[in-house]
């Protein structure tokens, strides 16, 4: 469709007008041309794909090309092609208003049958300022990816057809950008329309986890309070904010589950979870008509998922025995170095228990996620909720081992039972005598009763912040080390970079695109794990260390405007989609809750007396019968408290639901007044999606060629690479 070729240039014979992408991580904030405008990107790479490089053909590659054209042509979108790297260009793809227009046509319907919309689908012939940029992204990139069944084209990268296609991505708004950040930077506290522009930019999945956190921090605000008053005034391992502590977290659990359905209500997303279209993965045995629609559509024996799924528990439950018997030895490393071990290299040796958990733990971490993303592709999910529900419990598991085996251990192992090493220090002793030789030596063991406090103090507190750390900071920092160290290359081995040769007016637009498709994709279930993670701390062991709601605060309110940034900066775009809750993680809450009314009861019991008695003999005094009884009555108080306040909330009217309610009344009334006969049917309005003429679609198809020129510019530079190589 452009006739104009770029020509290439060796990186010494830039035009000063030239923009290179800046490798520190900061956006290069040029607006697109006019005619560069587009909704979505497409990467067309060569060099990605699954078809080995003995098959792989120029010619092969000029035919999927040119089918991807086409495809995209005949569906009415226009589109621009420029140069990416060698073998490999963008393809700028814009819908018109009409074809937006008819897939929201199409999406209200869809809406409106299943109950999720209260008023009934219109047709608009000119979209409105009301309709955001995010519903305008989610129709184009649901049209271009849907399967045909879904009213898409089926374009899914990397399969199928598309082996080339290595990404489909949106462009950031860098005014948008720029705003949002400086009005973060100044607000204290966010409202609801902070909350519903973001809904607007990057749609209701990420808005619902701003909200979220928005949510949990206000929240906090109680326990940090209560935390402080404990920490001058009540005494250590206080049964009155233990309670008061487990009460706060079935209150939190419960009211956000209000929160959420209001903020689905308001969205117009309730019941948004039951319309996921099907993963283009998916595999069905067979075709069923569809109970509720009545449409043909592919069947997968519900049994065999379910065995499949079973299958995932052993696994789990070998990597998590796994997990833990690697960090017990290295506690027991631990423990032996900074307590026991008194001999040669002792200020180097104790570092040696970190630097395994640092070695050993990602490795294993990596090496069952592609386990666990391998056996949940087995088990063939239909819609993507239900496959990333799979997948974030499977993840659960092990996040919950890396995140409290520490403490776990050090509260019901190194305490109660570490006096049980004192009789045989002997033993240790001649032990290391054997081994290491008479310089080594052991000094006594006595137990340090303030371990299970500092840990938690560097999980709460000090962990926060280097998470911070590598999260937002790390990645700026890589890249500007990944800049200089290329610098360094080219200056060493008096190499430069070719590059190809932009128009003037677009080159540094092009360069913030192709800056922008190295980024990583933005994965909120990372987010959400992190704040799981740290909610679990409070629940589990915050009566150790009643300060910690203090340090989650604040983290919090840092956390809210750094995940802002790593959006803005360090990540692409988010592709916006429909969500009402936030899924698996609620029930996670719910578990890490009910687990921490009995860890809460049991360290209260086991360690209250020792902390506050100068003169007990004991670290651990309680009887186990009475440690049993302790556990056992927390955990049903839980069940009461739970179903008390269950009970209030549902009593309580939510006038969010009320109004939605009656919105959703008088509509239905409105449409039983009027005649069903009144509207255009559907096949009527059809021709809406095809306005563009005949005329004007062969002109898009004659363009292809040019089009395709470009693609043959990028494969002569990959060629040329590959022979000097």
């Amino acid at each position: 469709m452009d006739s104009d070729k770029p020509a290439v240039a060796n990186s010494s014979t830039r035009p000063s007008s030239y923009v290179k992408p800046s490798a520190a991580g900061l956006i290069n904030y040029a607006l697109p041309p006019a005619d560069l405008e587009s909704d979505l990107v497409i990467v067309f790479d060569t060099e990605s794909g699954s078809v080995p490089k003995d098959k792989k053909t120029p010619v092969m590659v000029e035919d999927s090309f040119r089918v991807l054209l086409s495809v995209l042509v005949n569906a009415g979108f226009s589109f621009k092609v420029r140069v990416h790297k060698p073998g490999s260009v963008f393809i700028f793809v814009k819908a018109s208003d009409a074809v937006v227009s008819f897939a929201s046509y199409r999406s209200q319907i869809k809406d409106w049958l299943f109950g999720i919309r209260t008023s009934a689908p219109v047709v608009q012939d000119k979209l409105d300022d009301n309709f955001s940029t995010a519903e305008r992204l989610r129709l184009v990139y649901e049209r271009l990816t849907n399967s045909q069944k879904d009213h898409g084209l089926g374009i899914t990268p990397g399969q199928g057809d598309w082996v080339f296609v290595k990404s489909i991505f949106a462009l950031h708004d860098p005014k948008f950008n720029v705003a949002w950040i400086e009005r973060w930077s100044t607000k204290w506290v966010l409202d609801d329309d902070e909350l519903d522009i973001i809904k607007n930019s990057f749609g209701e999945k990420i808005a619902l986890y701003f909200a979220f956190l928005q949510y949990y921090f206000t929240r906090l605000l109680f326990p940090t309070v209560l935390g402080l008053l404990a920490f001058f005034f009540l005494p250590p391992y206080s049964p009155i904010f233990a309670i008061i502590s487990c009460l706060w977290c079935c209150v939190f659990i419960e009211s956000w589950k209000r929160r959420e359905i209001e903020l689905a209500v308001k969205w117009g997303v309730k019941g948004c979870s039951d319309l996921d279209t099907h993963r283009a993965a998916f595999k069905g045995e067979s075709e069923r008509e569809d109970p509720i629609t009545g449409d043909l559509v592919r069947y997968y024996p519900p049994w065999k998922r379910v065995l499949k799924e079973f299958t995932a528990i052993p696994t789990a439950l070998t990597a998590g025995l796994i997990l833990i018997g690697i960090q017990a030895v290295v506690f027991v490393i631990e423990i032996f170095l900074s307590e026991i071990y008194d001999g040669p290299l002792k200020q180097y040796l104790v570092f040696l228990p970190t630097a395994l958990l640092a070695a050993l733990v990602p490795a294993l971490t990596a090496f069952y996620n592609i386990i666990a993303t391998g056996m949940t592709e087995w088990e063939n999910h239909v819609t993507e909720r239900t496959y990333d529900t799979s997948m974030t419990q499977k993840m659960f598991v092990l996040n919950f081992l890396t995140s409290y085996m520490g403490l776990f251990l050090t509260s019901y192992v190194y305490l109660p039972f570490g006096h049980l090493i004192a009789p045989n220090m002997d033993i240790i002793s001649a032990t290391m005598e054997h081994f290491i030789g008479e310089m080594a030596s052991a000094k006594k063991f006595t137990i340090n009763k303030f371990r299970l406090k500092q840990q938690y103090i560097y999980f709460t507190a000090t962990a926060q912040l280097i998470n911070f750390f590598v999260e937002t900071l790390l990645p700026y920092i890589q890249r500007r080390a990944f800049k200089e160290a290329k610098k360094l290359q080219e200056k060493v081995t008096g190499t430069c970079e070719e590059v190809f040769k932009d128009k003037e007016e677009e080159a540094s637009f092009l360069m913030r695109v192709r800056t922008e498709a190295d980024f990583p994709d933005y994965v909120v279930g990372d987010d959400y794990r992190e704040m799981i993670v740290q909610f679990g701390y409070l629940s589990l062991f915050s009566t150790v260390w009643p300060l910690a709601p203090l340090f989650s605060f604040i983290n919090n309110w840092v956390e809210l405007r750094g995940d802002a940034v790593k959006i803005c900066l360090d990540t692409k775009r988010p592709i916006p989609s429909k969500g009402e809750t936030i899924g698996p993680w609620l029930d996670n809450l719910t578990f890490l809750t009910w687990l921490g009314s009995m860890t809460t009861a049991s360290l209260v019991s086991m360690y209250r007396a020792s902390a506050t008695e100068p003169d007990c003999s004991y670290l651990v005094s309680a009887r186990p019968w009475v440690l049993l009884s302790a556990v056992l009555l927390s955990e049903h108080a839980y069940f009461v408290a739970r179903y008390l306040i269950r009970l209030i909330y549902d009593a309580l009217d939510s006038t969010v639901v009320q109004k939605h309610h009656r919105l959703q009344y008088l509509n239905r009334q409105q449409t039983l007044n009027r005649s069903l006969t009144e509207g255009e049917p559907i096949e009527a309005l059809e021709h809406a999606e095809m306005v563009v003429t005949e005329t004007k679609r062969d002109e898009l198809r004659t363009s292809i060629a040019d089009a395709v020129a470009t693609l043959q510019l990028s494969l002569v530079k990959s060629e040329a690479a590959k022979k000097e190589d």
